[in-house]
């Protein structure tokens, strides 16, 4: 099945940093970019470089990405795109979607959504006033899937690069499917290239999108890439190889990833931590699905769990993805709000 639409990396803090992302593109195709996540803006006379950390070219080399913005401060957003700028940077993306409570609480992520005005003053002193184009991510809303209408008009009225629906209310989260009918309304409505995101998780739901909205620019995929990273490979009409040999890979790329986190902090903590959340998701790759992610996720000693991980990878029973859907059921990671 030949890749219909641009394949875009979603942004999930804690998840989707610059370690994941040049370990997926190291190991794995048919990712075109990705969304950094979001560096919030904070009052300062001048940008901290460490706040910059993730999106420093250097670190990026393998995947392009375009960073994300989170905040509504105007001045403060034009001097942090100026920032991003120097770097490089040609585009930059505001977040408007974030669904956590404490970000929305203060008119930030999907908190934007319930004032169309304050967006469009936002946006009337910003966008004339980077140096690049901008780019939005958004929600149907944050209380109610109505909202996205008037900002739609809002929106229309400004030269973005693209908008990317994320089909769900804020105070949704994850608990209920996306709402692709509401999708459907929004879409013929905004003038500019719209990107599809939400419950992409294998080839049966990229082809439900692809097929029912052919004019999309492509799909922002973040947990079911998470879940399962050969799936752009999938999506693009790759051939994928044995159970076996899809099982040797996947070893391999948790040894790069577990490089390049270690490149991220020394600390065998941080490394821990970060692979202790990711087999929330790497869990759906094995037949026990259930039983491997309550083992790996309920390990409070360090030893013990890379031991269990090795012990998993090696003999654990893989699902062999030529012949199984994964159906994603959500993790624990969900409950946590997670920013994106």
């Amino acid at each position: 099945m030949p890749k219909q639409s641009k394949i875009i990396l979603a942004p999930l803090h804690g998840y989707t940093e610059a370690a994941f992302r040049n370990a997926l593109a190291e190991c794995f195709s048919g990712y075109d970019e990705a969304i950094a996540p979001f560096i919030a803006l904070s009052p300062a006379e001048r940008i901290n470089p460490a706040r910059l950390h993730d999106v420093v070219p250097v670190n990026n080399i393998r995947l392009p990405i375009i960073p994300q913005i989170l905040g509504n401060d105007a001045p403060l957003f034009i001097s942090m795109a100026k920032a991003l700028a120097d770097l490089g940077y040609t585009q930059i993306n505001w977040n408007m979607g974030c669904p956590k409570k404490s970000i929305a609480a203060k008119k930030r992520g999907s908190g934007l959504l319930p004032h169309p005005d304050f967006i469009d003053n936002i946006l009337a002193e910003v966008v004339p006033n980077i140096p690049q184009q901008l780019s939005v991510k958004l929600r149907l809303g944050r209380n109610h899937p109505d909202e996205i209408y008037p900002i739609i008009k809002i929106l229309n009225r400004y030269p973005l690069a693209s908008v990317t629906v994320h089909p769900r209310i804020g105070i949704q989260l994850y608990d209920v499917k996306a709402d692709v009918d509401r999708f459907a309304t929004v879409l013929p409505l905004l003038k500019h290239p719209v990107f599809y995101n939400g419950d992409i998780f294998n080839i049966s739901d990229y082809q439900r999108i692809t097929t029912r909205f052919p004019s999309i620019a492509g799909c922002m995929i973040g947990r079911g890439v998470l879940a399962n990273p050969f799936l752009a490979e999938m999506l693009s009409g790759q051939i994928l190889p044995s159970s076996t040999e899809q099982q040797t890979h996947f070893i391999y790329f948790i040894s790069v990833l577990m490089d390049e986190l270690k490149k991220e902090s020394r600390s065998s903590h941080f490394l821990f931590s970060r692979m202790k959340d990711y087999w929330g998701f790497f869990a759906y790759l094995f037949n026990d699905t259930e039983s491997v992610y309550k083992e790996m996720v309920r390990i409070t000693d360090e030893n013990e769990f890379f031991s269990r991980q090795e012990t998993v990878l090696h003999e654990g029973i893989w699902n062999d993805l030529t012949s199984v859907d994964i159906a994603f059921t959500g993790t624990k990671a969900d409950k946590k709000e997670l920013d994106g």
